[in-house]
């Protein structure tokens, strides 16, 4: 949101909380926040890199969600 090429925690909160609303908590939301950086932040730097994004993308079925196949 800050247009720095990484995804923050804060950030992470901030899209998943206009997502989910208030079906969570925000003591659980931030949960999930600190485990996906924990899990996907390779690099240690407590954020998500853009060639770390695309990672997660490339390895789950998101992408294949986000494509239109050919008619």
């Amino acid at each position: 949101m800050d247009r720095d090429g990484y995804i923050s925690n804060g950030e992470l909160f901030q899209v998943l909380k206009m997502m989910v609303g208030n079906n969570l908590k925000d003591n659980q939301l931030q949960q999930i926040v600190d485990k996906t950086i924990l899990f996907h932040d390779k690099d240690g730097d407590g954020k998500i890199s853009f060639d770390e994004f695309c990672d997660v993308v490339e390895h789950t079925e998101v992408h294949k969600k986000m494509v239109l196949e050919n008619i």
